[in-house]
């Protein structure tokens, strides 16, 4: 069989390639919360969903109603401590401090900016309640809960984090790791090419 050639070859190496959407980025340990669709149908048919499409082993955990209204009403001082703590523990966790120091490093620089507030027994016990259900939560979903008062720079960090941990995906040499909406028919007939003899027949 002749190789492929031109848009041929093009479309048989984007095959070939292992696909991951962007909400599988990190997965296990940085990855989003789980797919609903892939929970419930088996598949996604959103182009470049943002939720994760991997196996979780572990029920997700996030905050009450409660939990984030009091963090909402807490000073980006207080914020910020949180999620430093939250976030340097979870990549520790998970063996990733060596790869996210420039995360963490710019972490500390923000939550340095902002001064200390005194604090009354209340708001105490309150934030020693959101401090364990952080510890419990994924490093993304513990980045995301604060997302308001973290800068620019500091989320694009932690995205490339993310993007440099992709997910080991070993595709099947018939169905690779690709989204269902990405598939031209060009390419799903690409998948189960006509055998040589057959193809010669139909020609003659």
């Amino acid at each position: 069989m002749a190789p492929y050639t031109g848009a041929d070859a093009d479309m048989q190496t984007r095959l070939a390639t292992p696909w991951c959407n962007p909400g599988s980025y990190g997965h296990p340990s940085l990855c989003a919360r789980p797919c609903i669709y892939i929970a419930k149908n088996g598949s996604c048919h959103v182009d470049g969903c943002d939720y994760c499409h991997m196996a979780h082993d572990l029920p997700v955990a996030k905050l009450n109603q409660r939990q984030r209204y009091v963090l909402q009403r807490l000073s980006v001082k207080v914020k910020m401590d949180l999620v430093l703590e939250a976030v340097r523990g979870g990549l520790h966790r998970e063996g990733l401090t060596d790869q996210a120091e420039s995360l963490l490093c710019l972490l500390e620089q923000e939550a340095s900016k902002h001064s200390q507030q005194a604090s009354h027994r209340d708001q105490r016990r309150q934030v020693y309640d959101l401090r364990k259900a952080l510890s419990r939560m994924t490093v993304a979903d513990t980045i995301h809960a604060v997302q308001d008062v973290l800068p620019e720079h500091v989320i694009q960090s932690f995205q490339n984090l993310r993007r440099a941990l992709l997910p080991s995906v070993v595709p099947d040499p018939l169905f690779p790791m690709i989204s269902k909406c990405e598939l031209s028919l060009k390419e799903a007939l690409a998948l189960f090419p006509a055998p040589q003899a057959a193809a010669q027949m139909w020609i003659l």
